[in-house]
C-alpha cells in the first residue's frame, strides 16, 4: 500500500477512471487479451489494496452499484424474446445443473475437506453456485448475443441467482432464529407483489409514456434509468438482491423498446462504454495483494475453492452439451459466461462474516475467487465467442444482402413514424441505407421545399445515426409524385419502397389510379403501403395474411426476411393466416424455423374480417400479403383488400405487402388507393 493518501477530489477521480477506460481497452486488444483483464487488473493497481489511488470511500461503490445493475439490465434487455422462450426449458436445465452441481461440490468440499461447519458449508455452497455474467460485455462486442449458447446463459443466470438469494434469505434467518410462518408468509407476498409490479405494471406504464413522449429522447433515457433503479429499490423492499429487479425490468422493457432503435442504441452504447467499465474498475479495487504474502493458509483455501468452483461450472456446462447435443466450442461459451462470481458471491461472503460465520481467510478466498474466476471467464468467453462469431458472420455473408430502402414522404405527421418503420426492416449491412424521399412538382418551389424540409431529414439522420443505420435524404423535382419516386427508385438502386396511406380507398381514384397503383406498375422492388396509428412501432401482434401460392413468388424470400427482422426488432407475437399448402411452405423456410404450430392458423377461406379486427388493437400490426396482377398468387379478391382494410381495420397499424417482381408490365389493373 501506498504511504500517500489516495485522491480526495472527485474530478480527478472521475478523470483517472475514464483515462483507464480509454487506453487500457484499446492496449488490451492489440495483446491480444480481452479487455476485462486489463480493467479488473487496472482496479487493482489504483485500489486501496494497490498504489491507494482511490480510498474505499471515493463514490466507487456508487458507480459501481451502478454497472452491476446496468450490467444485468442490458442482458435481458437485449435478449431475443422467442429465443428465450423457445429454449426456456434449455435454459431451465442449464439453471438447474449449474446449481445444483456447484452447490453439491461446493458443500461437500467446504464441509469435510475444509472442516467447516454445516451452516458456513452451506452459505460457501451459495458462493459456487452463484455467478454474475461479468463477461456479458465480450458477447455483446461480438454481437453474439442472440446465440443460443448466450440466451441459455442468461435464462440459467436468472434460475441459479435468483435460487441462491432466496436460498441466502432463508439460511441467515434460520442462523439469526427468525423462520418461522410469518417469514414465509411475508417472503411469499413481497415476492408476489414484486413479480405483479414487474411484469405486468411495469410494460403498462412503459408503452403509455413511450407513446406520450415518443419525440424527447433525453426523456425516453431518464425514464428508462428510473425504471432500472426503481426496480433494483422494489426488489429490496422484496427482501431480494437488486440485481433481480434489474434483471426482470429488462425483460419487462425488452417488448417496449424496439431493439433497432435510437433509444436502444443509447441505452447499450451508455453502458458499454461508462456504468460497466466502472463495476470492472471496482471488482479489481477489491482484491487484497495481501493475501499472497500472509501465509500458504489462504492461499491454499482459495486454490481449493477456485478448483471446485470452476470445475462446478464446467461439469454443469459439459452436462448440458452432452443433453442436448452441443459443439465443444458453444460447451466453452457456457462455461466461459457462467464461470465468473462478482455480486452474489460479495452477497454471501460479506454476510457470512458479518454474521460470524466466515473468519478473515474464507473473505480473502473469496476475494481471490472473484479475482480469478473473473479473469478466467473473460479468457474462455472470448476465446469461444471469436470461434462463434465468426461462423455467424460467414453464415450472415452467405445469407445476406445490401438493402437500400426508399420512404417518399409527404405528410410531416406521419413521416417519422414511417422513418421508424424503415429502421425496424432494416438489415445491418455496409451497403445498406434508408433514403428518405421529398418530392416537388413545381420547379419554382424547390428551395422553399428544401428549407421546409431541412429540419426534417437533419432529425432523420440523427435518428439514423443514432440506431448505428446508414440515411441518404434525397430531394427531387419532376412532373408528378409518383413518377418523382420511380425515377428515384432507379437512382438510389432501391429494394423495398416504404410508402404511407392515409387509410381511405375512394372510388374516383379507381378510374384515374394512384401513386401505389403506378408504382404496381413500374417498379419490380418490394413495395410496402403502411398506415401507422401509433408513433412508436412497438408491436405486440403481427398478423400475416397469406394468400394462396404465395410461396411459388419471386419474392416469397424476401418478405419473409422482413417480416423476421420486424419480428426480431419488436419481439412480438407472429401469426400467420393461410391454406396449409401456402403454411407448410413458411414453416419450411429457415427464417421461420423458431415458431411453433401456434403461430399458424389453417385457414383455407377468405377469413372473416369482421372478427379478425376485434382480435387487433392500436398495438397490433395487420399485414397483407397482396400480389401484381399477372403473378403466381393474384387472384380477382386481392383488388378488394384496401377497401377490407380500410373498412375492418382502421384502428390498427396495417401493412399491404407487394412482392418484388422479376420484371414489371403496365397494365390498366387498378388496386383502388385513395388518398395516398
Amino acid at each position: 500500500m501506498s504511504n500517500y493518501l489516495p485522491i480526495a477530489s472527485p474530478v480527478i477521480m472521475l478523470a483517472l477512471c475514464l483515462f483507464i477506460m480509454l487506453v487500457v481497452p484499446p492496449a488490451c486488444k492489440k495483446a491480444g487479451m480481452p479487455p476485462i483483464f486489463g480493467l479488473i487488473l487496472s482496479g487493482i493497481a489504483i485500489g486501496p489494496h494497490g498504489l491507494y489511488l482511490i480510498g474505499e470511500k471515493s463514490g466507487m461503490e456508487l458507480l459501481s452499484t451502478t454497472g452491476l445493475l446496468y450490467l444485468m439490465f442490458l442482458m435481458t434487455l437485449e435478449i431475443d424474446i422467442y429465443s428465450f422462450r423457445k429454449n426456456k426449458f434449455k435454459s431451465v436445465w442449464f439453471g438447474i445443473f449449474t446449481f445444483i452441481v456447484p452447490f453439491a461440490l461446493g458443500y461437500l468440499t467446504t464441509r469435510y475437506a475444509f472442516g467447516y461447519s454445516h451452516t458456513a458449508a452451506l452459505l460457501l455452497a451459495c458462493m459456487f453456485s452463484s455467478h454474475t455474467l461479468v463477461s456479458y460485455p465480450v458477447v455483446s462486442r461480438l454481437n453474439i448475443t442472440k446465440t443460443e449458447p448466450v440466451v441459455i446463459s442468461i435464462g440459467g443466470t436468472i434460475i441459479t441467482d435468483v435460487a441462491v438469494l432466496l436460498l441466502l434469505t432463508v439460511i441467515t434467518a434460520a442462523y439469526s432464529g427468525s423462520l418461522g410462518v410469518f417469514f414465509w408468509i411475508k417472503t411469499v407476498g413481497l415476492l408476489t407483489v414484486f413479480m405483479f409490479l414487474l411484469l405486468w405494471v411495469f410494460p403498462k406504464i412503459s408503452r403509455w409514456y413511450f407513446s406520450h413522449f415518443q419525440s424527447d429522447d433525453s426523456a425516453q433515457y431518464t425514464f428508462v434509468l428510473c425504471s432500472l433503479f426503481a426496480s433494483g429499490f422494489l426488489a429490496e423492499m422484496a427482501g431480494i438482491e437488486p440485481i433481480v429487479g434489474a434483471f426482470l425490468c429488462g425483460l419487462a422493457l425488452n417488448r417496449v423498446i424496439p431493439h433497432q432503435s435510437s433509444l436502444m442504441n443509447r441505452t447499450v452504447f451508455v453502458g458499454n462504454s461508462l456504468f460497466i467499465p466502472f463495476f470492472m474498475i471496482h471488482i479489481g479495487m477489491l482484491v487484497d495483494l495481501k493475501a499472497f504474502v500472509d501465509g500458504t493458509e489462504t492461499l491454499i483455501l482459495a486454490a481449493g475453492l477456485i478448483t471446485v468452483a470452476l470445475l462446478g461450472k464446467y461439469i454443469a456446462a459439459f452436462a448440458t452439451q452432452l443433453v442436448y447435443k452441443y459443439t465443444p466450442v458453444e460447451r466453452t461459451l457456457l462455461f466461459g459466461l457462467s464461470s465468473s462470481r462478482a455480486a452474489a458471491t460479495i452477497a454471501v461472503v460479506v454476510i457470512g462474516y458479518n454474521m460470524g460465520i466466515f473468519d478473515s481467510h474464507i473473505l480473502n478466498a473469496g476475494i481471490l475467487i472473484i479475482l480469478f474466476t473473473c479473469l478466467i471467464s473473460a479468457y474462455y468467453t472470448d476465446h469461444a465467442g471469436r470461434k462463434i462469431a465468426m461462423q455467424q458472420r460467414e453464415q450472415e455473408v452467405q445469407d445476406s444482402k445490401s438493402d437500400r430502402i426508399l420512404v417518399p414522404l409527404s405528410n410531416p405527421h406521419n413521416a417519422s413514424a414511417l422513418f421508424d418503420f424503415a429502421v425496424l426492416m432494416h438489415r445491418p449491412h455496409e451497403e445498406s441505407l434508408i433514403s428518405p424521399l421529398t418530392i416537388t412538382t413545381k420547379p419554382a418551389q424547390v428551395e422553399q421545399s428544401i428549407l421546409r424540409d431541412k429540419k426534417l431529414t437533419a432529425s432523420f439522420t440523427d435518428q439514423a445515426r443514432a440506431a448505428s443505420v446508414r440515411c441518404f435524404p434525397a430531394i427531387r423535382v419532376d412532373s408528378n409524385i409518383s413518377e418523382g419516386i420511380i425515377r428515384a427508385s432507379v437512382e438510389l438502386q432501391s429494394t423495398h419502397i416504404v410508402i404511407g396511406w392515409s387509410g381511405q380507398s375512394g372510388t374516383a381514384k379507381y378510374f384515374f389510379g394512384t401513386i401505389v397503383d403506378n408504382l404496381l406498375q413500374n417498379c419490380r422492388q418490394t413495395i410496402l403501403v403502411t398506415r401507422l396509428v401509433t408513433h412508436l412501432p412497438k408491436f405486440r401482434k403481427i398478423y400475416v395474411i397469406v394468400p394462396q401460392n404465395a410461396g411459388h413468388e419471386v419474392g416469397f424470400h424476401t418478405w419473409l426476411t422482413i417480416l423476421q427482422r420486424i419480428w426480431r426488432n419488436t419481439s412480438a407475437e407472429l401469426l400467420f393466416i393461410g391454406d396449409e399448402h401456402t403454411l407448410s411452405s413458411i414453416s419450411g423456410m429457415k427464417e421461420m424455423s423458431f415458431l411453433t404450430a401456434k403461430n399458424y392458423r389453417k385457414q383455407d377461406k377468405v377469413p372473416d374480417m369482421t372478427k379478425l379486427s376485434g382480435e387487433l388493437t392500436d398495438k397490433d400490426l395487420f399485414v397483407v400479403i397482396s400480389a401484381r396482377h399477372n403473378s403466381v398468387s393474384f387472384s380477382r379478391k386481392i383488388t378488394v383488400m384496401p377497401r377490407v382494410v380500410a373498412r375492418y381495420f382502421g384502428h390498427t397499424n396495417s401493412v399491404i405487402l407487394y412482392p418484388e417482381q422479376p420484371d414489371i408490365q403496365a397494365d390498366n389493373l387498378s388496386v383502388t388507393f385513395g388518398g395516398v
